[in-house]
């Protein structure tokens, strides 16, 4: 009898033990942890996709909870009330928001961002849910545009393809090959003029240092060059030549009076004009004046 009371005990203890450890492990699971004071904050979401229970809370990096229930609180429109449980004893201001993401491993993370102003929340408050817009929305609204960058590669790739099996193609590689030898003679030639010149270019530096040494030369005889005694000249020569116009165009010597002086400009007329006439009556009447010689003589 005390035989099967003791193993009676043992199972019932054993039994107890196993609701104890599940009640714990299921609470674990859920995030609560019953030995310590925590905080029950929600949240609510028009959008759950993928935030899933006990996906951790951070703030700023530090983990400060998790999320431990996700039920549905209307229908039209939808919208999600979102349980998170604190275990930090951290005061939320008004204006604070719950944001939760994916990552590109598919995991949900939910960032508690706290107002820097505002009264203070007391636990059981609701505060406003946002869904960040992380890498792997940003790839889900990329997809339909790589499917059509697809169809499109795929409709080049066709094009090429009938481009390489069209005849004209051969005919232009031949043209290309045949342009590429002409510009491989012509290379040719240019590295044998090239090497014509290299040859000859010890010639020309030669020469050139022969006009430099000339060209020496030249500039030391002008800096030997009395320059002043020179200009000297010039304007002694320039004065000359301006006194010799300043006569020119004065009346006081005859050469003046000829340019500037119109009588005797006109005496010279009157003068070669009588010239003229006795030249023709001497043509007219020549036995008039050799007999006068004759008288004469």
């Amino acid at each position: 009898m005390k035989s099967n009371l003791s193993r009676n005990a043992l199972i019932g203890l054993a039994f107890i033990a196993s609701l104890v450890m599940i009640y714990f492990g299921i609470n674990f699971l859920k995030g609560i942890n019953i030995f310590k004071k925590q905080n029950q904050y929600y949240a609510v979401f028009d959008d759950v996709s993928k935030l899933l229970i006990s996906s951790p809370i951070y703030v700023k990096g530090y983990q400060i909870g998790l999320i431990n229930e996700i039920k549905m609180i209307d229908a039209e429109p939808m919208r999600f009330l979102v349980g998170m449980n604190l275990t930090e004893d951290l005061p939320i201001t008004e204006g604070s928001y719950l944001e939760y993401g994916i990552d590109m491993f598919g995991a949900s993370t939910a960032n508690l961002v706290i107002s820097p102003t505002g009264s203070y929340m007391q636990s059981g408050d609701t505060l406003t849910g946002t869904r960040e817009t992380g890498l792997m929305h940003d790839v889900a609204a990329v997809m339909p545009m790589a499917g059509s960058l697809l169809t499109r590669i795929d409709s080049v790739l066709y094009s090429i393809n009938r481009l390489m099996q069209n005849p004209a193609w051969e005919q232009s590689i031949e043209g290309i090959e045949g342009t590429i030898s002409r510009l491989n003679r012509s290379s040719e030639s240019l590295n044998r003029m090239m090497t014509v010149l290299e040859s000859d270019l010890p010639e020309i530096s030669r020469n050139l240092n022969t006009v430099a040494g000339n060209l020496s030369e030249i500039s030391s005889d002008l800096n030997q060059l009395d320059m002043k005694s020179t200009f000297a000249s010039i304007d002694e020569t320039v004065d000359n030549l301006r006194l010799l116009t300043r006569k020119i165009n004065s009346n006081d010597n005859s050469l003046g009076l000829l340019l500037n002086d119109s009588k005797l400009h006109d005496s010279l007329n009157v003068t070669i004009d009588e010239a003229a006439r006795l030249l023709e009556d001497i043509r007219l009447n020549p036995d008039r004046y050799l007999t006068i010689r004759v008288k004469l003589f």
